[in-house]
């Protein structure tokens, strides 16, 4: 059709602790592109936060889509799709919490394998995102925040 054509898709499985857990409550995948800090909670079994504890976790996720945004923009040469995409406001914030889902659940104990992450089309060059200690530092500086760290693996 001449235009840009970009598909984020879910994991192909989940773990089958969370794999029941979503059963009746939708798509992590989704939950993750439309609150970032829901779907990290719930993957690490936090089933209540604290008003104050939210809000600083809320800034270390838009922190991770700051640096994202900003390493997009320098560091990585995607698709021309995705460069037509990052230009409209609503599109972009889909993209980057696409990429905060993949990073989150790259370091998750509970997702190692290929089939428990997202996947993009065309092929995003991930390695560029998923190597960047500042990008590992907020996931990490977020889960120490939740008590949380012992679900990820170590981001050194």
């Amino acid at each position: 059709f001449g235009h840009p054509f970009v598909v984020l898709m879910s994991p192909q499985e989940l773990p089958d602790k969370l794999h029941e857990q979503l059963q009746h409550n939708g798509s992590l995948f989704t939950l993750f592109l439309h609150s970032p800090l829901t779907a990290f909670c719930l993957i690490c079994n936090i089933l209540t936060v604290k008003m104050h504890l939210w809000e600083r976790a809320n800034s270390y996720v838009d922190r991770f889509i700051t640096e994202a945004s900003r390493l997009f923009t320098s560091k990585v040469k995607p698709d021309v799709s995705y460069i037509q995409f990052f230009g409209d406001d609503f599109l972009r914030l889909l993209l980057l919490r696409y990429v905060f889902c993949h990073v989150v659940l790259r370091h998750h104990r509970a997702f190692i394998g290929e089939q428990y992450l997202p996947r993009c089309q065309p092929p995003l060059p991930l390695a560029s995102f998923l190597d960047e200690i500042s990008l590992k530092k907020y996931v990490r500086e977020l889960a120490k925040h939740l008590d949380v760290l012992s679900h990820f693996e170590n981001f050194e």
